[in-house]
C-alpha cells in the first residue's frame, strides 16, 4: 500500500516523506514503510520516528488548497513523517542500504508478512510477549535460550507494567516447562498460579518459611546480618565458623554457640568437655579474645537463631528449584538485610550445585534455572559506599558467568540508574517500558550497547503495556503492546479514593 512519497534530502540513516490524501490513518509513531534502494531496488526497511507539521515546497500564502498530484497542502501545512531507516531483508538479518534512496520515491507500508518473516523465532523455544505496537496482527516472539543464557533487564518507571509484564515472561517460560524462582519483595507474585505448572511459595513466616543451613553462611553473611558487630568478634567467629565446618559436617547455631562456650571456659580456666575439637585447639583461640567479645558474639547469635530461618538442614534446592516449577520467594516480611542474605545463600547454591554439575560433572543438579530479582537496584546497586550488598557480589558474577552453567538472570528494576553497570551491561535483552527520568534513560544509553540514542527518545512516550524490546533475544528492535495475561495481577495501584469512600461508610 503506497502512503506517500520522499522529499527532500535523505541518508543512509533515514528519509522524510509526505502523505499521500487518505493515507494519515495509516501514518503513526513507530510504524513500519518501506522504499526503493536507488541502485539496486532493494526493499529498504524504516520505522516511523517522528511526524511534523511543515511546509517546506510554498510558503503560508501561497499553499491554501493547493494540490499536487495526490498531495494535499491544506492552509500551506501538512504532516511529515521522518522514518530511520532499519535495513533491507538478508539472510542474517537486516543490512543497511549502501547506495541511498532517491527523492521522490514512493513509501509504502510493510506488509504485516513482511513483518512475520523478519521477527521469526522457533515457536518451540520462544516467548510471545505481545504484538507490534502498531499492528495487532503481528506477534513479537523472544528467543528464549537468549532469554536466559544471556539474561534479560526489564526497566521501567512507577505503575507502567513492569511486573505485569515479568508474569507473561513467566506464563511463556512455565508452558516451556521451565524452572523459575523469583525473589519479591513486595509479595507481588505470591498469588500467581500458572494452569499446568507447579507454583511454590516461601517466606520467612508462616508455615511455608525457607529454611537455609546454617553451614552455608559465610562471615560476610554474619556481618551483613549482625551490623553492630565488632572487628574483634568478627574474627572470633570466623575462627569458630572455620572450625565448625572443619569438624562438623553440618552444623547449626547450637553448635557454633556451643564451640564458643568452650573457648570461653578454656578462657576461664574451666575444664573443658568436647567430643570433636580438639581441647589445645580452642585453648590457643582463647588466648586470642576476651570473656565480654565471647559473651557479646554468644548473644549477637542468639538474636539470629530467633529469626527461625536458619537451620541444621535447609530447604533443599531440588524442592526449591524443579522443571515446570514456579518457586516464589515472599520477602515482604523480611528486613532488608534478611533479604539479602537469603538471595545470596540461595544464588550461591544455585550457581555453585550448576557450576558442579556442567564443570567438574560431579554434582546431581540438572536443572538450568531462570532466577528473576524485583527491585534489583536494591540488591546489585550501583554504588556501595553506605554500607556491602552481600547479594551483589553473586549476582554479578551469575551476570558473568551463569551463561556457561545454565544459570539465567532477569532483573527487574524502576530505577536502572542506581543499578550495578556490570550486571545491567550483560543482560543481552533489554524490556524497556516508559522512563522518563533523565538520569535513567542517561545510564540505559551508557550502560546498554543494543540500546541506541532514538530508543532512548522514545521512552517517555511509549504508553502503559507498551515496551521497547531489544538484544539479542529478539531480529528486530521493535515496540510492543504486551500481551493480556492469563494468571492474577499483582502489585495494581491501590484505589486510593474508593478507600476513603468505602471506609467513610463503615
Amino acid at each position: 500500500m503506497e502512503i506517500g512519497q520522499v522529499i527532500g534530502a535523505t541518508t543512509l540513516r533515514g528519509f522524510r516523506f509526505v502523505i499521500k490524501e487518505g493515507m494519515e490513518k495509516h501514518v503513526t509513531r513507530g510504524e513500519f514503510v518501506s522504499v526503493k534502494e536507488a541502485v539496486t531496488g532493494n526493499e529498504v526497511l524504516g520505522i516511523i520516528k517522528e511526524i511534523t507539521i511543515s511546509n517546506e515546497l510554498l510558503p503560508d500564502e501561497f499553499g491554501r488548497d493547493l494540490r499536487i498530484g495526490d498531495i494535499v497542502l491544506n492552509e500551506g501545512e501538512y504532516p511529515v513523517p521522518t522514518v530511520k531507516i532499519l535495513g533491507y531483508e538478508e539472510d542474517r538479518g537486516l543490512e543497511l542500504p549502501r547506495h541511498g534512496i532517491k527523492p521522490g520515491s514512493s513509501v509504502y507500508l510493510v506488509e504485516d508478512e513482511v513483518l512475520k518473516r523478519i521477527l521469526w523465532q522457533d515457536e518451540k523455544k520462544s516467548a510471545c510477549i505481545g504484538s507490534v505496537s502498531t499492528r495487532e496482527t503481528v506477534p513479537v516472539y523472544i528467543s528464549i535460550n537468549d532469554i536466559i543464557s544471556r539474561h534479560c533487564a526489564v526497566l521501567a518507571m512507577t505503575g507502567s507494567g513492569k511486573s505485569y509484564t515479568v508474569g507473561v515472561l513467566i506464563e511463556e517460560l512455565l508452558k516451556k516447562k521451565g524452572a523459575l524462582l523469583v525473589f519479591d519483595p513486595h509479595g507481588e507474585y505470591k498469588n500467581l498460579v500458572v494452569e499446568g505448572a507447579k507454583t511454590k511459595l516461601y517466606g520467612v513466616k508462616g508455615a511455608n518459611k525457607i529454611m537455609i543451613e546454617t553451614s552455608s553462611l559465610r562471615t560476610g553473611d554474619y556481618a551483613n546480618l549482625i551490623p553492630d558487630l565488632s572487628e574483634p568478634q568478627r574474627d572470633l567467629l570466623e575462627e569458630t565458623v572455620s572450625l565448625a565446618g572443619k569438624f562438623y559436617d553440618k552444623y547449626d547455631f547450637d553448635i557454633v554457640k556451643n564451640i564458643l562456650s568452650c573457648v570461653y571456659d578454656a578462657k576461664d580456666g574451666r575444664e573443658l568437655i568436647t567430643d570433636m575439637i580438639p581441647e589445645n585447639t580452642l585453648k590457643e583461640l582463647a588466648k586470642k579474645v576476651s570473656l565480654s567479645t565471647i559473651g557479646a558474639l554468644i548473644r549477637r547469635l542468639d538474636r539470629l537463631a530467633r529469626m527461625g530461618v536458619f537451620e541444621m538442614d535447609g530447604t533443599p534446592l531440588e524442592e526449591i528449584v524443579a522443571v515446570n516449577q514456579l518457586t516464589v520467594m515472599d520477602l515482604s516480611d523480611s528486613d532488608e538485610r534478611l533479604s539479602e542474605t537469603i538471595i545470596a545463600v540461595l544464588c550461591r547454591k544455585i550457581f555453585d550445585a550448576r557450576k558442579q554439575y556442567v564443570k567438574d560433572g560431579t554434582g546431581t543438579f540438572k536443572t538450568p534455572t531462570f532466577i528473576i530479582v524485583e527491585e534489583a537496584h536494591n540488591f546489585a546497586p550501583r554504588s556501595t559506599e553506605e554500607r556491602q550488598i552481600i547479594s551483589r557480589g553473586i549476582l554479578k558474577r551469575i551476570a558473568r558467568e551463569g551463561r556457561k552453567f545454565g544459570v539465567g538472570l532477569c532483573i527487574v528494576s524502576q530505577r536502572p540508574s542506581k543499578l550495578d553497570s556490570d550486571v545491567l551491561s550483560q543482560c543481552n535483552t533489554q524490556i524497556i517500558m516508559k522512563i522518563v527520568n533523565p538520569a535513567d534513560q542517561e545510564y540505559i544509553r551508557q550502560s546498554v550497547e543494543s540500546v541506541t540514542e532514538d530508543v532512548v527518545k522514545d521512552l517517555p512516550a511509549l504508553a502503559r503495556g507498551e515496551a521497547i524490546i531489544s538484544g539479542s533475544a529478539i531480529r528486530l528492535s521493535v515496540p510492543v503492546k504486551v500481551r493480556h495475561r492469563t494468571t492474577t495481577v499483582g502489585g495494581e495501584d491501590i484505589d486510593i479514593v474508593g478507600e476513603w469512600m468505602k471506609n467513610s461508610k463503615n
